[in-house]
């Protein structure tokens, strides 16, 4: 199984410098107390240049530098950084595991896609640098041999073939210790006068075994590129949930419009690596010495893009009112669904789009779920039921009741009758022509209303009283016959007609099959 190791070297100092700009070029260290004391875990290249090293106290370093910015190492924030970076490059990596706190493994079994495993990394690195980290990607079979290249090299991008001993020969012996034998397993092979792997993959294997016993096979196997250990896929959280730390407490809208594009990023990248899309999203906003503001959001379509959601969620905080500074904000994908993605032809306006989504979302996170819908059409010759409600914005038709996603509805069969051809003819009150299915009625009403129609001795209509008056028709187009459901209860023939009515405008009307009542279906523009 072929494998990437991406190294991000000082990988929690790079996250703290992206999540706070103000520490950019400061000399910083990140601390954890070890044996009693506050020791230097990461130390900035600024903190490094001033001779602060890991390992020392703080106290030491202070002393070299005392402007130095001290912040503590939490372990667990840098293990759920490394995973949503794992997230994010899913489209690249079928699957991560994490390296904490500096390295992340990918399965690199979908590198032939990309051309060739260089190519690869390269995307990888491109997509690291995307996001503001800096690092480098190794390629090859076997886990150590990938890690200490990544690590004890300065090439960006190294590909090793199996069995990669020979590139691993001039690493030193520290690359035994991280991650595989432990801290000071080195020292033994140093006290022989070894400095390098290739040195002591030159030395007997019972030879090794007989004076340092187990640990001295397993030094001499690594040392040779000869490892079998398995790579463990970590498994994707249920809960997709984004936290930010602001610099200080922020009293105005701008810092936190910062963090909240870093919090959104992350988040829709770790979304379109799983190739879902929001629908229901929860905003956390904490205050000083308060208790946190929930906002939720639903939004109008399911969307994974970030630009649709910081406005959004921009304009939910505009309308907030909060009486101590904002500290942290949080982002909860409560509910998601299967995004495919959008294929784009000559004409579409994404952008148009998104201000249109932004638009929608903010008035049905105000009004409610139920408060917005679109018409959908359905597979039924009767009018008042070939539509039904669906979500607004819904690309496609829904399937069954229309409460859910689904194919494209099938086209209606034509059936002799359904559109019966005629010639125009001249009657007395213009021409009748046929009209087609693109001259509905953009209004129809819910329930067909009952009209009082009078006739011409030839069967047209003349007259017609609507809300109480008695209205003439100065023009009439038609008829058009619909039937259908023959083999239902409720069978139904009718033949529409469409009425200009004096001071009124045009109606569209039938005439009943069943009563030979007339009745008024829709209004046209």
């Amino acid at each position: 199984m072929r494998l990437g190791y991406l190294y991000l070297p000082r990988f929690p100092v790079q996250r703290r410098v992206l999540e706070q700009p103000s520490l950019a070029g400061r000399p910083l260290v990140l601390h954890a107390d070890e044996k009693g004391s506050q020791r230097v875990r990461f130390a900035s290249g600024a903190a490094l240049k001033r001779g602060v090293r890991p390992g020392m106290t703080v106290a030491s370093a202070m002393a070299l530098e005392p402007s130095l910015v001290r912040l503590r190492f939490e372990p667990e924030l840098e293990a759920k950084a490394l995973a949503t970076l794992g997230e994010t490059l899913l489209p690249l990596s079928p699957g991560f595991q994490r390296d904490a706190p500096e390295g992340l493994w990918l399965d690199a079994s979908a590198a032939p896609l990309s051309g060739t495993e260089t190519r690869w990394a390269e995307r990888v690195l491109g997509a690291c640098r995307a996001l503001g980290f800096r690092g480098r990607c190794v390629v090859g079979s076997e886990r150590f041999s990938t890690q200490a290249l990544g690590r004890w090299t300065m090439e960006t991008v190294n590909v090793v073939p199996p069995r990669g001993g020979a590139q691993v020969a001039k690493l030193p012996l520290l690359a035994l210790e991280e991650g595989w034998l432990g801290e000071g397993a080195a020292g033994p092979f140093r006290s022989l006068g070894l400095s390098t792997l290739g040195e002591l993959a030159g030395l007997p294997s019972g030879a090794l075994v007989g004076r340092f016993g187990t640990i001295g096979l397993q030094a001499a196997r690594l040392s040779r590129g000869e490892d079998d250990s398995r790579f463990l896929p970590d498994e994707l959280p249920e809960v997709l949930e984004e936290q930010v730390q602001l610099d200080w407490p922020a009293e105005a809208l701008e810092p936190v419009l910062f963090a909240l594009k870093m919090l959104v990023d992350r988040l829709c990248g770790r979304l379109q690596g799983r190739q879902r899309a929001a629908v229901r999203l929860t905003v956390s906003v904490g205050l000083e010495g308060g208790t946190p503001l929930t906002v939720p959001l639903v939004l109008a379509r399911a969307s994974a893009e970030s630009r649709l959601l910081v406005e959004l969620i921009r304009h939910r905080l505009t309308d907030l009112t909060v009486n101590q500074p904002i500290t942290t904000l949080s982002l909860r994908v409560d509910e998601a669904s299967e995004d495919h993605g959008r294929q784009l032809v000559l004409g579409d306006a994404p952008a148009g789009e998104v201000e249109l989504e932004v638009v929608m979302s903010r008035l049905q996170s105000a009004l409610g779920e139920d408060a917005l819908f679109s018409a959908a059409p359905l597979a039924t010759h009767r009018p008042e039921e070939a539509w039904t409600q669906v979500a607004p914005l819904s690309p496609s038709p829904p399937r069954g009741e229309g409460r859910g996603e689904g194919p494209s509805l099938p086209t209606l069969p034509k059936k002799e009758g359904l559109w019966p051809k005629r010639k125009a003819k001249k009657e007395q009150h213009g021409t009748i022509s046929l009209p087609t299915q693109e001259t509905r009625p953009p209004r129809l009403f819910k329930e067909p209303a009952r009209l009082n129609a009078e006739l011409s001795a030839e069967g047209a209509i003349v007259m017609v009283t609507l809300a109480g008056r008695r209205r003439k028709v100065e023009a009439l187009t038609g008829p058009e016959r619909l039937v259908g459901s023959w083999w239902s209860p409720d069978p139904f023939s009718r033949d529409y007609y469409r009425l200009q009515l004096e001071g009124v405008g045009q109606l569209w009307v039938f005439r009943d099959g069943n009563d030979g009542a007339f009745y008024a279906q829709g209004v046209f523009d």
